[in-house]
């Protein structure tokens, strides 16, 4: 589907969730707001949203406590063209997810023709391309998750620390964002794990527990999402290795 047809027939809301507290990055700073190469992570994230053609608009979740910081100190400096929503979040990354969603609703004409396109806070190199094939894939689908593959041997061990088995690594995958849903699909499931209890570890899982089938399509290698310090050269290193795509016409890698 051309982005024309997708603009008119659709609308697609990106919900950028950034909670964490940055425990294991180690850092007196939150690890949504740290530094990369003068410009913080949860911009970065913004900006590759704000920069795609098919993303009408955004809703970026912050804890309550950072909205004044983040309204005020942090994104008055950088400018955005997509509309910008910034709301607070819940308890957990769940009940931020649900305010995100509910603020989706209100912005928009009809959630049957509505998607929503969840994503880490602190994933700032997701791909134009990666945002398309997960976009395609709702479309088809009414849900899509990026995933990877796993190729190491996968094992299973008990809470003394010993192997209890090796698993079966076929038909296995980690699971990236952002991830994608029809927006009145989503809702009913988000409604169904808060009546049932459910706390799931990311929002296809939700799905999953509401019996609605959810695709998977291809991930990116470079799409990861930083919680460590290490995880943090890795991510000096894709930035540099962009800068030096950029130069000799070759950027598209990385999406």
């Amino acid at each position: 589907m051309s982005d024309t047809e997708n603009k008119e027939k659709f609308k697609n809301i990106a919900i950028i969730v950034a909670g964490g507290k940055g425990l294991r990055m180690q850092s007196s700073v939150k690890k949504q707001f740290i530094d990369l190469d003068g410009i913080p992570i949860i911009v970065r994230t913004l900006a590759a949203f704000d920069m795609h053609c098919r993303v009408d608009e955004i809703i970026l979740v912050v804890p309550e406590q950072d909205l004044d910081f983040t309204r005020n100190h942090l994104l008055h400096r950088f400018s955005f063209s997509t509309p910008l929503h910034i709301i607070k979040g819940g308890v957990t990354r769940q009940d931020s997810v649900g305010n995100g969603l509910d603020k989706a609703l209100k912005i928009c004409i009809r959630p049957e023709t509505t998607f929503v396109l969840i994503h880490d806070g602190v994933r700032p190199f997701v791909g134009e391309n990666l945002v398309d094939r997960c976009l395609d894939g709702a479309l088809k689908n009414g849900a899509c998750i990026p995933v990877l593959g796993i190729f190491d041997t996968v094992k299973r061990a008990d809470k003394n620390g010993k192997i209890i088995c090796t698993l079966d690594r076929d038909g296995l995958f980690r699971a990236q964002t952002p991830q994608v849903f029809r927006l009145d699909l989503i809702v009913k499931a988000a409604s169904y794990a808060r009546n049932t209890g459910f706390l799931g570890t990311d929002e296809a899982s939700i799905c999953e527990h509401a019996k609605l089938p959810v695709g998977i399509v291809d991930g990116g290698p470079f799409n990861i999402k930083l919680t460590s310090p290490q995880d943090l050269i890795f991510a000096g290193l894709i930035i540099q290795a962009k800068k030096e795509a950029e130069i000799v016409g070759n950027s598209g890698f990385f999406n």
